[in-house]
């Protein structure tokens, strides 16, 4: 039951009064455990004897990007935390430091990437399971049906992150192309 273990730990670190880990890496995880239930319900497939051969080479270039989107997706439970950390770093510069807007800008930024970066990932997770679904066994649809789910969660909590930070970016053009982005992410779920 180690799964069990490691599972407790992060949903006891998300209730403490610590700001990280945070909705980013909630948003982050639920992604990767997304696309973690995919990969099983296409491994699945794989494994049973009746899945007809021509499918079989499509399943497992597909179980081979869904690897690498969950992968991705975890990093950004990680770097999550290393921008608030940033944004921490920059705004315990002096107040008089002339690099200190423009660290604390910057960090914002990077605090804004991270979430857009997980939810364009998770949208890209999605499109994979979209086109394999019909491929996926009966038996086991029910879980990439709950991948979808866990997958438009990560978009819609991402984008909630990527908001919490517009507010505070003083680059209007910056600010204009992560809006575009929540559109484009939106429209996905």
């Amino acid at each position: 039951m180690e799964w069990y273990t490691a599972a407790e730990r992060f949903t006891e670190a998300l209730a403490s009064s610590d700001p990280t880990p945070g909705g980013g890496a909630a948003a982050a995880m639920t992604g990767a455990m997304g696309c973690a239930l995919a990969m099983m319900a296409v491994g699945t497939t794989l494994k049973r004897k009746a899945t007809p051969e021509e499918l079989r080479p499509r399943l497992t270039q597909s179980l081979k990007r869904l690897t690498a989107f969950k992968s991705e997706l975890k990093s950004y439970i990680q770097q999550d935390g290393e921008a608030y950390a940033a944004y921490l770093t920059a705004k315990k510069l002096p107040k008089d430091a002339p690099a200190r807007e423009q660290a604390v800008q910057d960090a914002l930024l990077f605090a804004a990437r991270v979430p857009a970066d997980a939810a364009s990932a998770a949208m890209h997770c999605l499109r994979e399971i979209d086109n394999i679904k019909s491929d996926v066994a009966d038996i086991i649809l029910s879980d990439v049906y709950c991948a979808r789910h866990l997958l438009q969660a990560c978009i819609k909590c991402s984008v909630e992150s990527i908001r919490a930070n517009l507010s505070f970016i003083k680059h209007e053009d910056r600010v204009n192309e992560l809006n575009k982005q929540i559109a484009t992410l939106l429209k996905a779920c």
